[in-house]
């Protein structure tokens, strides 16, 4: 009994002294390597976002200007000052379908700096759009060339981050959102009362080339092997973390692009994206005039009373991708997300106080940011990493498709309901409710998928 004794002890010393040398050389590894993916590659994207959120939506700013809304002929035409985002979105999800096959050929950062040309010269033609009609192509156009941004982002995301890592570079890039819209109401309202609105998209589109190109070029490769920058430690860690991770990317699941779209989950997904556009673009557009024309706040003071707020939300985004990285389960984190929004948005339009309502609408904008997170971090566990831009391509044009729509039918109901804002936003809560749906089947099917691949 005491020799069987002694064999047991020295056994299970010598397995805890594998473990403890295990340990050391993991920790010695993490110690050794680099972290390009988040001190260069996740910035680039950030920016890329925040910029490229700036020119999508500094119409959102303009149109609240009367100068602008006479230029155009569109005094009291709610519904076409819609269509001035709408039109945008119908180029963009036309846009997103081909950018999704060309990220896949070109590879993200040449498709990135295509794009970033692209959207700059087609933002300074708008600035010298001549009538509202060479406005809406000119818009269109606009969204054809900023459709790379997803397919570009996410496929940056799939090579360059570990699977543990998705939720979080998904909530950080997709914030860019949230940046590009606070800074967007103080520069756009800035640069509209000092030289006009056709100076705010020469500025935008020079800055765009000015500032992203370089990052791109410099800090961005496609891949962490053709970084200079990315040691051969940090090479090995994201291929080695980057796949088989869950069992989402079971071979059921990552089949062919074709098989993809034959696949529910797919389409529920980009049913999602549409919800998601519809909350951003429909409230984005109208909120700025909801506030001048019904809450009574200035032109001029906008800038003081929405810049700061957009920021708020910002926190509460990146910690649900945090909360979704621990739990693995973003759909979920969606589903609860939509239940709180769809009381929310009606909630800013009965409140009394312009304070409260400022604070509710600004806040609810945190939810697509969480929203386009997930979908990303969704659709990453429904595909391979080498078809990632054209499935982040088709399901995010479709969803853009549909959920352009918004801002016009926004439009369409504050002109039938006299001004008044409760239907169209009520519209917004509508969708939301229809999401919580979506997303609770969409982690119904997540966990039963991975209760049988641990089966």
């Amino acid at each position: 009994m005491c020799f069987l004794n002694g064999v047991y002890r020295r056994e299970s010393e010598s397995i805890a002294r594998v473990e403890i040398t295990t340990k050391t050389v993991e920790v010695a590894a993490a110690a050794q390597r680099t972290a390009a993916r988040w001190s260069l590659v996740a910035p680039t994207l950030f920016m890329l976002v925040v910029i490229n959120q700036l020119d999508k939506t500094n119409i959102a700013v303009i149109v609240a200007d009367r100068r602008f809304l006479f230029d155009m002929a569109l005094t009291k035409q709610p519904a076409r000052i819609g269509l001035l985002s709408t039109i945008f979105f119908f180029g963009y999800g036309a846009g997103l379908f081909a950018w999704g096959f060309v990220v896949d050929r070109l590879g993200p950062r040449r498709s990135a700096m295509i794009g970033v040309c692209g959207w700059a010269l087609t933002t300074m033609w708008c600035g010298i759009a001549h009538g509202i009609y060479e406005l809406y192509f000119a818009r269109f156009v606009l969204g054809v060339t900023e459709g790379c941004i997803w397919p570009v982002c996410n496929t940056y995301s799939s090579r360059w981050f570990p699977l543990r890592e998705r939720g979080r570079i998904q909530s950080l890039w997709v914030n860019g959102n949230q940046v590009g819209l606070a800074l967007g109401v103080p520069i756009v309202a800035y640069l509209t009362e000092v030289g006009g609105w056709r100076v705010v998209f020469w500025a935008l589109g020079v800055g765009s080339l000015a500032l992203l190109l370089p990052m791109l070029f410099f800090l961005a490769a496609d891949e962490p092997g053709a970084s200079r920058y990315a040691n051969g430690e940090e090479q090995r860690y994201i291929a080695s973390h980057r796949a088989g991770g869950s069992a989402e990317m079971s071979a059921e699941h990552c089949g062919k692009l074709g098989a993809l779209l034959t696949d529910s989950s797919f389409w529920i997904v980009t049913l999602c994206h549409a919800g998601t556009v519809a909350t951003l673009f429909g409230l984005a557009t109208w909120i700025p005039t909801y506030l001048t024309q019904v809450r009574g706040i200035p032109f001029d003071a906008l800038k003081a009373w929405i810049a700061l707020s957009y920021l708020l939300p910002i926190t509460v985004a990146l910690c649900m991708g945090y909360f979704a990285d621990r739990t693995m389960r973003p759909a979920m984190v969606s589903a609860g997300t939509s239940t709180v929004v769809a009381a929310t948005v009606l909630a800013s339009v009965t409140v009394s106080n312009t304070v409260v309502c400022v604070l509710l609408l600004v806040t609810v904008l945190a939810a697509p940011m969480i929203y386009g997170a997930m979908n990303a971090s969704i659709m990453q566990g429904l595909v391979q990493s080498e078809q990632i831009g054209r499935a982040t391509g088709v399901f995010v044009g479709a969803g853009n498709l549909i959920g352009g729509l918004a801002p016009v039918i926004i439009g369409y109901l504050i002109g039938v309901s006299g001004g008044r804002y409760l239907a169209a936003f009520g519209f917004i809560s509508a969708v939301n409710l229809v999401l919580v749906i979506l997303y609770s089947l969409m982690d119904l099917k997540s966990k039963r998928a991975t209760e049988a691949f641990a089966g």
